[in-house]
């Protein structure tokens, strides 16, 4: 393999909803500064393909374009990408902080940084910004403070309050993860803003989360809420919707217990479920 490939993508075919079918096509990502990436080591890239996905300033892409399923060729062309020992490596990753070779990534809505003057935050044109590529030396405890302090307005006045409530938190313990020695720069000119940090709402591996009650919440039908007991090896069933056993129909759930996996992600709902060994997924 060459060392410069970090992922193959295969995009095309039938869609989903019909239409006209569209020929294979084999996305290689090359990148050579891959061991200097926060995401590659979380296995993501910002060169994966993705709706409105905001690219990376490093590596590149070259695409290989195949067949139609109506041609001879294109088992054999799925076949060769397909194991490719790069093949679905990658994933883009989710609006996080990231470092890459010396530039600090900037992916959040509502905020655009802009390099004339130092380094400036304003309000991004309509509803989301593109992100940022920023030298690591330039990602000061001075604009992290702008950041954090900025209060962006809506195209139609007012003010947007998710960015407060919700983006500032999230990228505060963004930046403990990724930069922790800048993190801790900022905590000790700013002491009050340790307390902003909120990890409700996170995605964590389950088995590196505190012994502690997780809950599965619907968003739209709460009829199918659960509520489980973690004890670090097992999940204690609660309360809440399970589906039904096959054995009997009549019956009453005394105890229930299941063992998670390496891979079990859960949603955060307390900050007293997360340690220094919590790992996440977002």
């Amino acid at each position: 393999m060459d060392k410069e490939t970090i992922h193959v993508g295969l995009y095309g075919g039938k869609g989903l909803f019909g239409g006209k079918e569209k020929p294979l096509e084999a996305s290689v990502i090359h990148c050579d500064k891959h061991s200097k990436c926060s995401y590659y080591n979380n296995n993501q890239c910002l060169r994966v393909r993705s709706f409105g996905g905001m690219g990376c300033k490093f590596g590149r892409n070259t695409t290989h374009t195949g067949y139609t399923s109506r041609a001879r060729k294109y088992g054999e062309f799925k076949a060769q990408w397909q194991g490719h020992e790069c093949y679905g490596k990658l994933n883009y990753p989710p609006r996080k902080l990231g470092l890459v070779n010396g530039y600090v990534v900037f992916p959040y809505p509502h905020i655009k940084i802009s390099e004339e003057e130092g380094y400036e935050v304003e309000s991004p044109f309509l509803f989301a910004s593109d992100g940022a590529f920023i030298q690591e030396r330039y990602f000061t405890v001075e604009l992290i403070r702008k950041i954090c302090l900025f209060r962006p307005q809506a195209v139609f006045g007012g003010e947007i309050t998710d960015y407060q409530n919700k983006i500032v938190p999230l990228f505060l313990s963004h930046l403990k993860e990724v930069m922790p020695v800048r993190y801790q720069e900022y905590i000790q000119t700013y002491p009050s803003e340790e307390q902003s940090i909120s990890y409700v709402g996170r995605r964590a591996k389950l088995k590196t989360v505190a012994p502690s009650k997780v809950n599965y919440e619907s968003s739209q039908y709460p009829q199918f809420n659960e509520a489980w007991n973690w004890d670090g090896e097992r999940l204690i069933y609660e309360s809440g919707n399970l589906s039904g056993f096959k054995v009997i129909k009549d019956y009453t759930i005394e105890t229930l217990s299941i063992i998670p996996g390496d891979q079990s992600i859960i949603t955060i709902t307390s900050n007293d479920q997360v340690t220094d060994k919590t790992v996440f997924v977002d």
